[in-house]
């Protein structure tokens, strides 16, 4: 009977502090946008950099390489527009499906930029169908000045990002981030009527 009571007590314990966690924790906003699509999806992205006389393009590849119920990870690949696959670098940004908010954060303060100015919802024609963005314009100090950062995020789009501009007028730079392509899984493809 001893046994019993302990273990029903340690199950208490677990059960009372779990829900105490998952109060504190709110779902990752990187997981959220991935999560409803399957293993295989791919969106690719060209990031444009002008800077001080300084013009850069490279491609990016985001590509959701595992996921679970607990937590996936996207394989992301970068290189120089025009440079060779082989000389492109690769991280691997794992995103668990909770995460604890942090102290004096409310989860509806959770996953908005700092700074922010202004926001909205917009229609986009982006790759030859629309789609319903939120967009955010927010502005934060950095080394170099004032950067205004303009964001198009769409619960349409693995990841979520449709386009981002930045400008940081101080050292007459501005980066611009576009989607190029959505590429479906072959699993998503052989599931479709």
């Amino acid at each position: 009977m001893r046994r019993l009571l302990t273990a029903l007590c340690l199950l208490v314990c677990c059960v009372v502090s779990l829900s105490a966690d998952e109060a504190t924790s709110v779902e990752n906003p990187v997981y959220a946008r991935w999560k409803n699509h399957p293993v295989g999806t791919e969106v690719r992205y060209r990031q444009h950099t002008q800077a001080q006389g300084v013009d850069e393009r490279r491609l990016m590849v985001y590509r959701l390489t595992e996921k679970t119920a607990d937590q996936l990870t996207v394989e992301i690949r970068t290189r120089q527009e025009g440079a060779a696959e082989s000389g492109e670098t690769v991280q691997l940004q794992t995103a668990k499906r909770l995460f604890r908010l942090p102290p004096g954060v409310t989860a509806k303060q959770f996953g908005k930029p700092a700074g922010r100015k202004a926001e909205g919802q917009e229609e986009l024609e982006i790759l030859g169908r629309r789609l319903q963005a939120s967009w955010t314009l927010s502005e934060v100090r950095v080394e170099a000045g004032v950067t205004e950062t303009k964001t198009w995020i769409s619960d349409q789009i693995p990841g979520g990002l449709v386009r981002s501009i930045s400008t940081t007028p101080a050292v007459r730079s501005k980066t611009t981030m576009e989607l190029l392509e959505l590429r479906e899984s072959a699993q998503q493809k052989a599931e479709k009527p």
